[in-house]
């Protein structure tokens, strides 16, 4: 070992404070292994060599270089180097850097927050009153205006997250000052020190209102169409041009005799009467060609008992935006009473005519 070595200066220190290599492993919150390393030349890094010469009260420099280079930059007196290009490219391309994210984060109203731990002090960035509708520099001012529905479960969120050191994200609702509420999508991530302890927490928040609205408007649009599609009178089918069945309401199930996951398994050709099929399909056909905007056919479908029922299907074609087919919208009616009736007149009138022949 070389005297005017860092492992040298070390292992005089340590025996100068009687300190063994586990205690300071564990000051340091690292192994002991790594201190031993150290004693016998390993490398160490930047972090830890400042961290080891706070603990044994020294200067880093001397701990890792010696009296020498200590001295040479005690001496050394301070360069200033006039602007370069170099600088002022560098100095540009920063601040260019800084206006692109700064405009970012004020078209998508993102805010960026820090929360430390430690002494429970948040920083927020300039931009958190344009869209929390409030300034925000304590944690007391954030959830005074949070839902109160929504304060407990992200209390708890950000507990679990500090307790195991891992992200987390959310959504909730923050009263803005005319009353009316805005929708946040919150991200964090937690940090910890060099001994694992977390010290920060870190995240961003966007105003995700119009979403939340869209979103709720479409839930309400689909709960209306669903109430229509069950409720109303008729069988009511959508139909890939296929054949295959997307989606049925519940009087056409009652019409058929089938569950609606025994007609999802299924096709309009399969239950349709082979007899019939034929024209149903050159039917199909025309519409899916653009010949024609709908049809209307009576044929014979399979009950599910394994008797056949007549309807009259009147069936439209729903395109998507470039016009392709995306399913069929078929009503059906029973008409199996209309069709024997009609068939008994016929007999009926047949029977006359053979009379009075």
């Amino acid at each position: 070992m070389v005297e005017n070595s860092f492992a040298f200066r070390l292992k005089e220190l340590l025996e100068h404070h009687k300190l063994t290599l586990q205690a300071v492993g564990t000051a340091l919150g690292i192994s002991r292994t790594a201190v031993h390393k150290w004693t016998r030349g390993g490398e160490i890094d930047y972090d830890n060599l400042r961290k080891l010469a706070a603990f044994l009260k020294v200067n880093w420099i001397w701990l890792r270089y010696g009296e020498e280079a200590l001295q040479s930059v005690q001496q050394a007196e301070v360069v200033e180097l006039p602007m370069t290009d170099v600088r002022r490219r560098y100095t540009a391309e920063i601040m260019e850097s800084e206006t692109r994210m700064k405009l970012a984060q004020e078209g998508a109203r993102i805010v960026t927050w820090e929360w430390n731990l430690v002494t429970d002090e948040v920083t927020y960035s300039p931009n958190v009153e344009a869209v929390y509708g409030w300034p925000v520099q304590r944690n007391e001012e954030f959830w005074a205006h949070i839902h109160p529905d929504d304060i407990p479960p992200m209390q708890a969120m950000y507990a679990q997250a500090v307790a195991d050191g891992t992200g987390c994200e959310c959504d909730f609702r923050i009263t803005r000052p005319d009353a009316s509420q805005c929708w946040i999508a919150s991200r964090a991530t937690v940090l910890a020190d060099s001994a694992g302890r977390a010290v920060k927490m870190v995240g961003i928040s966007m105003d995700t209102t119009e979403r939340k609205v869209a979103e709720e408007e479409l839930r309400q649009s689909e709960a209306r169409f669903r109430t229509i599609f069950e409720f109303a009178w008729g069988a009511l089918a959508y139909i890939d041009p296929d054949g295959s069945w997307q989606r049925v309401n519940g009087s056409f199930c009652e019409l058929l005799g089938y569950r609606e996951d025994e007609l999802y398994g299924t096709t309009f050709q399969q239950l349709t009467h082979p007899d019939d099929l034929p024209h149903n399909l050159h039917l199909l056909q025309r519409l899916l060609d653009g010949e024609i905007d709908r049809y209307e056919v009576e044929k014979r479908v399979r009950h599910k008992n394994g008797h056949y029922l007549w309807v009259r299907a009147r069936t439209s074609l729903q395109r998507q935006a470039d016009g392709q087919p995306e399913h069929l919208i078929s009503v059906f009616a029973n008409i199996t009473a209309e069709r024997e009736e009609h068939e008994r007149l016929q007999a009926h009138i047949a029977r006359l005519e053979a009379r009075l022949g």
